[in-house]
């Protein structure tokens, strides 16, 4: 299916979508945000490659294309014996590190290498490949492959062994000097494609993994086979790669391949995003072309039954061969999308989900396609991780002292000795090998956690879905919660801690639920603290007590609501975290906070929605951020060195998501406190809602860059303060569809006692309790905390390094350049971009006069009743420009009570959170206006205009001070 196709077919695929997103539009409001053709390009090439004659014409004749120059580069440093790293946008520079795999083995017939796939379906998918290169090369230079699967023996004969790192784990290391021995004798070479997937915890696994293999064939043949890996064009590669082998890696850009013209879509359509991206893929299909739908894992469970047995429909967690590639949600990354779309697709058809990152793209679509190039954090240091690898090291071999000293893990080793897990041999020269007292190291590994197995995820019927991590099992899978998390599609009905298993049923009715918690953090070790802006911000390990009593849960039918848990769930870990100090205390609803900054992350580096856990505290009015993974995985490092760069971009996430009513509390929390930080004045106008109307076909190589987003400048000057309380959102109560077992309503009681809304007949009042007592902590096999408080918190700064005689210079190279984990210096305060702020005119003579309030400062915030003054005044200077009698001034205790109303019957208005009505009644009571409003979905309403935003539709864009 990847073929070059001209300019008709590309203009074909444009007018398909284009008259299915007509078909499929809802009056203006249509589902297609973007179309956007991007131009192919040429590519360069070399006259000659220095390999095996036969080979080079046998390779160009099946490729049919010309060496690159990129293969010559990366030839020359194999040579040399250099790990390399082939670094490109375009997927085919897979077929480089294929024919460079080939290129190593031909030469010796006793040579064997090793390609570490991420996960079996790509390693299916490197067998069939290798295949198809052996049906098209002359019989003495095949190189027969084998898949390492179950129970599957050395196959005689095999040159090219695939394997995924629980098999290299399991099987080829834990079994190196038996089964497995003939393999080791002729390793000469390790292709790692898609290496940029192992970010995080799972980086910290392969770095560990990658020197128990170093290890083992330098004992078997006393060298270490070369290296060899492909990556997406992320920034600045080289400290990721650098941490996992202790040296630099030689990087070659590798986009010299020629790619074709692409068209990309933007699709935002109904609630239910999987129901959306199913329809959309079967109407492409029946225009004569062959799609494949890119989701997760679990989600290829929800979308076979809605797309059925559909021909030329393919699904999958990876991209496949197809004309049109849809894609449920953002790709994992920027530079993800920039590969998918130079994968020789006619058409990457991107369904936006309702992550809060998503939301945001979807306001600014325009500025997608200009984007940075994703980040990769340096790899964290865990020493969770490292104390298990250790382990089965020394399981396979006797771990000297020279090995020990060289990895920098003495401490490590120290702790296991004195645990009894490891024991000195009556050798005179100092080995450690396990005690008997240690259970098997081998089981309750998981590239997807630092300690512990992965969770197993089943339908209910028992069929295996997929495999989730234990963090995301603690905290997204409780009882009834929609997953994947944040998206919906699935409901787990079975949640089981002894088995290490949930169980999931479909449903299709836009469920979205997020955790209400209460956490209690201690900080252990505070490693550095800088200024940001008037505030402060830190890093550094903390001890997170976390208890989860509820959830906050919306269909796509009902309004949001909050269900008690019962029992509660508890979790307690040990990981790093970056902290923010707040100016002024906020009042979030069980934790509702800092989820727009957890979520921008996914934008700026390697990373997954969840990867980082917001947890605030009211004592120390102190926000933090913390690792999700027991141990670290360099996320919160990486936020402190770039917060500048984040912080901005989880202000854009705030304020796309305050019309979702399931996190218009979030929202309102986010921008509260984001506010100071960022240095804005709330007089800045809010950026108005994008329309969503579908973009231009504009035929670029390289799209021209959009204007950039409207965002928070840094100016000088104290915080501002922050927006007052709101009343609770209104709760209707939950449809039949969705009580399953016993469930308690709960709404938590504010600080100060609002005015809450009016309910309408229609809609009775829901039965509100506090949540019950939490229970003792119950005992988890699989993802207990007992396992995740193991003594083993801090891996040491030297990064490790194997005992050979190949290069003495790699054992120097690793002691020194080991360093603690996602160390950075201590930056100075960050150049402030002086905004400068109009300030407001004087009112006209005949306004009454009120005297302005005091300015505030960082110690001293302006009270309520002069925000409330200075309002008045600026709503009478808008009035008097428009030639209008300016508004009365503010009530106060001397004076009369005189409001004049602002809307009258039959105003269309907007208010958050209930969106468009209709307003049947003004009135004035107490000196405040009230509405009665009739809404679609809620009925009627009494809304207070002081209390909730609400402003008329055919009114302009308002300034951030009608949102207080």
């Amino acid at each position: 299916m990847a073929t070059r196709h001209n300019t008709s077919t590309v203009q074909s695929i444009i007018d398909s979508l284009q008259l299915i997103a007509r078909q499929r539009g809802r009056g203006d409001d249509g589902p297609l945000l973007l179309l956007r053709q991007l131009d192919g390009r040429p590519g360069e090439r070399i006259t000659h490659l220095a390999i095996d004659g036969d080979l080079a014409q046998a390779w160009q004749a099946f490729t049919g294309e010309p060496f690159r120059p990129h293969q010559a580069l990366a030839l020359s440093a194999l040579k040399r014996g250099e790990p390399l790293a082939l670094r490109a946008a375009n997927p085919t520079v897979s077929m480089t590190g294929f024919l460079l795999l080939y290129a190593t083995l031909t030469s010796d017939p006793a040579a064997t290498g090793l390609v570490l796939a991420p996960d079996h379906e790509v390693a299916q998918d490197i067998r069939a490949t290798l295949e198809n290169i052996n049906a098209h090369l002359p019989a003495k230079a095949r190189l027969a492959p084998m898949l390492i699967e179950p129970h599957a023996r050395l196959m005689r004969g095999a040159r090219i062994f695939i394997a995924t790192p629980d098999v290299l784990h399991n099987r080829l290391l834990r079994f190196h000097d038996r089964a497995w021995s003939m393999f080791w004798r002729g390793l000469r070479c390790v292709l790692l494609p898609d290496l940029h997937t192992y970010h995080g915890v799972a980086g910290a696994h392969l770095a560990d993994l990658l020197l128990r293999l170093q290890r083992v064939a330098a004992f078997h043949t006393d060298q270490t086979p070369d290296l060899l890996a492909m990556l997406v064009d992320i920034d600045d590669p080289q400290p990721a790669l650098t941490a996992l082998l202790g040296y630099p890696w030689r990087v070659i850009a590798a986009d010299d391949v020629p790619s074709d013209a692409v068209t990309l879509a933007l699709w935002r359509g109904a609630v239910d995003h999987l129901r959306e991206a199913a329809e959309v893929a079967v109407a492409i299909q029946r225009q004569g072309y062959h799609v494949h739908v890119c989701c997760q894992p679990l989600e290829t469970f929800a979308l076979a039954p809605m797309i059925g047995d559909t021909a030329d429909i393919t699904i999958g967690a990876h991209a496949a061969p197809a004309h049109v590639l849809v894609t449920v949600g953002y790709p994992a990354s920027t530079s993800q999308l920039h590969r998918l779309l130079r994968s020789h697709y006619q058409a990457v058809v991107v369904v936006l989900g309702d992550l809060p990152h998503e939301q945001m793209l979807a306001r600014h679509s325009a500025s997608l396609l200009n984007e940075p190039a994703t980040i990769w954090p340096e790899l964290p240091a865990n020493a969770y991780v490292t104390a298990q690898h250790i382990l089965c090291a020394a399981s396979e071999l006797a771990l000297t002292q020279a090995e020990v000293d060289a990895w920098g893990v003495s401490d490590i080793v120290k702790r296991l000795v004195d645990q009894e897990q490891l024991i000195d041999l009556p050798d005179p020269e100092v080995a450690w090998k396990p005690t008997s007292n240690v259970d098997d190291p081998y089981t309750e590994f998981s590239m997807l956690s630092s300690s512990g197995g992965s969770i197993l995820a089943k339908n209910e019927q028992g069929r295996a879905l997929g495999w989730i991590d234990p963090t995301c099992f603690e905290r997204w899978t409780f009882p009834n919660a929609a997953v994947p998390p944040g998206i919906g599609g699935l409901r787990v009905t079975n949640r089981s801690e002894e088995e290490g298993s949930i169980t999931l049923r479909l449903e299709g009715n836009g469920r979205r639920t997020y955790p209400l918690r209460r956490a209690e953090v201690t900080v252990r070790d505070e490693r550095e603290t800088r200024a940001l802006n008037t505030s402060r911000i830190g890093w550094g390990r903390v001890v997170v007590d976390e208890e989860m009593y509820g959830y906050r849960e919306m269909t796509s039918t009902s309004a949001p609501s909050e269900v008690a848990l019962n029992p509660m769930l508890q979790a307690r870990w040990i990981a790093p975290a970056c902290w923010f100090d707040l100016h002024n205390e906020i009042q979030p609803l069980g934790q509702f906070v800092g989820w727009s900054l957890a979520a921008a992350l996914p934008l700026r580096v390697l990373a997954a929605f969840g990867d980082a856990v917001p947890c605030y505290s009211h004592q120390k009015r102190r926000l933090y951020i913390v690792d999700a993974q027991p141990g670290g995985s360099g996320l919160a490092a990486w936020l402190y060195a770039h917060a500048e760069d984040v912080l901005p971009l989880a202000y854009d996430i705030a304020l796309a998501c305050r019309t979702d009513p399931l996190l218009e509390p979030l929202s309102r929390v986010d921008m509260d406190w984001l506010l100071p930080f960022l240095g804005r004045r709330a007089e800045q106008a809010t950026p108005a809602p994008p329309v969503r109307q579908p973009q231009p076909v504009e035929p670029a190589d390289v799209p021209a860059r959009a204007p950039a987003r409207e965002r928070p400048q840094f100016v000088e000057g104290p915080p501002p303060a922050r927006h007052e309380e709101r009343n609770p959102e209104h709760v209707k109560e939950r449809s039949p569809e969705h009580a399953e077992g016993p469930r308690i309503l709960l709404t938590p009681a504010p600080q100060e006692p609002p005015v809450a809304p009016q309910l309408s007949k229609s809609e009775p009042a829901v039965l509100r309790q506090s949540p019950p007592q939490p229970p003792e902590p119950a005992k988890s096999i699989r993802s207990s905390s007992a396992a995740r408080e193991q003594p083993n918190e801090e891996r040491p700064s030297s990064r490790r390094q194997p005992p050979n005689q190949r290069d003495k210079r790699i054992r120097a190279a690793r002691g020194a350049t080991r360093t603690a984990a996602a160390r950075h210096d201590p930056e100075s305060e960050p150049s402030a971009h002086v905004a400068k702020v109009a300030e407001p005119e004087q009112p006209p003579p005949a306004a009454p006069a009120v005297p302005p309030p005091e300015p505030a400062s960082a110690e001293r915030l302006p009270d309520a009743s002069s925000l409330i003054q200075r309002l008045q005044r600026q709503r009478q200077q808008r009035a008097a420009q428009h030639d209008t009698p300016p508004a009365p001034p503010a009530r106060t205790a001397m004076t009369p009570v005189h409001v004049e109303p602002r809307f009258a019957a039959g105003d269309k208005i907007f208010c958050l959170p209930y969106g468009d009505g209709v307003v049947r009644q003004s009135r004035i009571e107490d000196g405040r206006e009230l509405l009665n409003v009739h809404f679609e979905e809620h009925g009627d309403l009494t809304i207070d205009p002081a209390v909730s935003l609400v402003r008329k539709i055919e009114e302009t864009a308002q300034s951030d001070d009608d949102l207080l």
